[in-house]
């Protein structure tokens, strides 16, 4: 296959960026398709309420994520209270309530206000996104300093604290990513009006990919771009008409795959390669749509064990069933061990048999169960991980076992 290599910027620090449109993995339509069958899938068949679940976890677990790419100490549980103050008084001002109380602020005030800024515009965009047509420099900026207001008043309290400078363009130039030395400051405002420039002209997938990892490697802000760049991305896709129910986002699946996030994003900053983060997010864009039918597939086979009121202990050995419908024996019970014995966990499955709850099936000196339930989603995800398959090298296990 011939390789067409492109400079798709002239500004002097962008100009040196190059990518291959012919070795992304996935196309534009391909991907659009997909969100297209799972459009259709969401009209068709996942129930209201399985829908308001997801809406609502996505819009948790994106925050969440977002905010931990920054290094925030802060746990699910404490986000979802932090979360649950939003959904009450967006207004709440926990930090000053603080301060009035005279008492000192910490580290964790600090990711307590910085998640709170992340989740309250994460869900105002959700409710009213905005077009790439209406994208400025002057709108980025405004994306900034929602996300980070408030946060300077922490520069005296935390230590090697990088102030933010809420929604104004960097200064100076003393950042480093690593080794990667960014933009000149000087160059920001025509870089970024010029990756604006670009996207408008390339309303694609891998437009937005672009977009994103070339931001960020201008760096515009003196602290917080990653969290710009994820916001922006995630409304950019909306506005491409994915992701209509706002059920998936590509933050999580980088919070999850950290490693490769970080990995894939400096290797095409420092090689000046955008085709490494490019194909990295289409990966994620792709595999997160897959996700929404796998997690639904899972809330069905959860509400189905559920419903056994004949069971009793017995529901131990059957919880590893909701993320996978078939397991071998010899996994199940390391995947029980210490919590039941052996001849418990042999007497629990032929219980559970017995009721018609697992099936049993023999493979030579192999012996497999599976869950006795079946649901679309099963027929979808198999199709869907055989498309992924012939265009990945790498597919996490938690998204392979059906």
């Amino acid at each position: 296959m011939n390789t067409t290599i492109v400079k798709p910027f002239s500004g002097a620090f962008l100009s040196q960026f190059v990518w291959a449109p012919q070795t992304v993995p996935f196309t534009n339509e391909e991907v659009l398709s997909l969100d297209r069958e799972l459009l259709l899938y969401e009209q068709v068949s996942l129930n209201p309420d399985i829908e308001k679940n997801l809406i609502s976890k996505n819009e948790l677990l994106a925050s969440f994520a977002i905010s931990k790419a920054e290094n925030s100490q802060l746990t699910l549980k404490e986000a979802q209270g932090v979360y649950s103050l939003i959904i009450s008084d967006p207004n709440y001002d926990f930090v000053g309530k603080k301060l009035k109380a005279k008492k000192k602020l910490t580290q964790k005030d600090h990711d307590q206000l910085e998640f709170f800024n992340i989740a309250k515009l994460f869900r105002s965009l959700n409710q009213k996104p905005f077009p790439i047509k209406e994208l400025t420099a002057e709108k980025i900026r405004e994306l900034h300093r929602e996300l980070t207001q408030g946060l300077d008043i922490f520069k005296d309290d935390l230590s090697e604290f990088t102030l933010y400078k809420a929604g104004k363009f960097r200064d100076n130039d003393l950042i480093r990513v690593g080794s990667y030395v960014p933009a000149p400051y000087t160059e920001i405002q025509k870089g970024v009006d010029e990756l604006i420039s670009y996207l408008q002209k390339n309303q694609t997938t891998a437009g937005i990919a672009i977009f994103h990892t070339a931001l960020y490697g201008l760096h515009p802000f003196n602290n917080g771009n990653k969290r710009v760049c994820r916001i922006i991305e995630h409304v950019l896709l909306r506005s491409l008409g994915i992701n209509e129910k706002n059920l998936y986002s590509t933050s999580y699946y980088y919070h999850k795959q950290k490693q490769r996030y970080y990995k894939y994003l400096l290797y095409s900053l420092e090689h000046k390669n955008l085709n490494h983060f490019v194909s990295f997010m289409l990966e994620a864009l792709v595999l997160s749509i897959i996700g929404v039918v796998k997690t639904a597939l899972e809330i069905k086979r959860g509400e189905f064990l559920d419903r056994q009121e004949a069971l009793g202990h017995e529901k131990l050995v059957l919880k590893p069933f909701i993320k996978r419908g078939e397991i071998q024996f010899k996994n199940l019970a390391r995947q029980t061990r210490g919590k039941i014995t052996r001849p418990t966990l042999v007497t629990y499955l032929q219980r559970v048999v017995e009721l018609d709850v697992l099936k049993r099936r023999e493979a030579g000196r192999n012996t497999y169960y599976t869950l006795n339930f079946e649901s679309p989603e099963e027929e979808t995800l198999k199709r869907w991980l055989i498309f992924a398959k012939q265009k990945l090298s790498y597919i996490p296990d938690d998204i392979k076992m059906v």
